[in-house]
């Protein structure tokens, strides 16, 4: 019959002893960065020291704002080869400016997920 276990790749065993208040501030600080692993949170606050656990709803709404601003500027340039009645440079610098934002969203998301490997 195979053998149908996943190879394991820690085979180091560690245990430890924890009053009910220490497991209670580990439960609070797993919840405060969103991990349900205590394997896993203790393993990475023992080797690294720390965890950085960053809000991004912030830049995403950000992302997703500009985004609608984007298909504004769209709609304004198809209205205006409609009807001719916004000026080329007009839709040109709103153009501008949509690509200047998009740049520094993709700036940040570089420092975001810079932090996210220190």
């Amino acid at each position: 019959m195979p053998n149908t276990e996943k190879k394991r790749t820690r085979q180091n065993d560690v245990r430890l002893l924890l009053t009910d208040d220490e497991m209670q501030i580990i439960n609070d600080k797993m919840a405060q960065v969103g991990i349900k692993n205590r394997s896993l949170f203790l393993r990475k606050m023992a080797l690294d020291g720390y965890i950085i656990n960053i809000d991004t709803s912030q830049t995403k709404e950000l992302t997703r704002l500009v985004n609608i601003s984007a298909m504004n500027v769209n709609q304004v340039a198809r209205r205006a080869n409609e009807t001719g009645s916004v000026y080329e440079k007009d839709v040109l610098d709103l153009l501008a400016e949509f690509n200047r934002m998009k740049l520094l969203i993709v700036e940040a998301y570089k420092y975001v997920a810079w932090l996210s490997n220190q």
